[in-house]
């Protein structure tokens, strides 16, 4: 994840896309990452991504990509199946 400047890794298993999504929302360690507060997390689960789909990335394989907004801005989040 890229926001407000920092570059953030985790990982998480998962049975598909919208599945690692949540996973990883849940996973966020606010403690961690410079900007993002409890609130924001919270809304992030809240709201869920049933509006929001993963978007394959083009040319590549079981690559992904998504954003989420916060009150603190915007966050670009990357994600990678690497097992299958």
């Amino acid at each position: 994840m890229d926001y407000l400047g920092g570059t953030y890794v985790s990982q998480v298993r998962a049975h598909n896309e919208n599945e690692a999504m949540i996973l990883w929302a849940k996973k966020l360690e606010t403690d961690e990452i410079k900007g993002l507060t409890l609130d924001d997390k919270t809304i992030i689960i809240k709201n869920g991504f049933d509006d929001d789909e993963a978007v394959l990335l083009t040319g590549l394989e079981n690559v992904w990509c998504f954003d989420i907004r916060t009150k603190g801005g915007f966050a670009l989040i990357n994600f990678i199946k690497t097992q299958q």
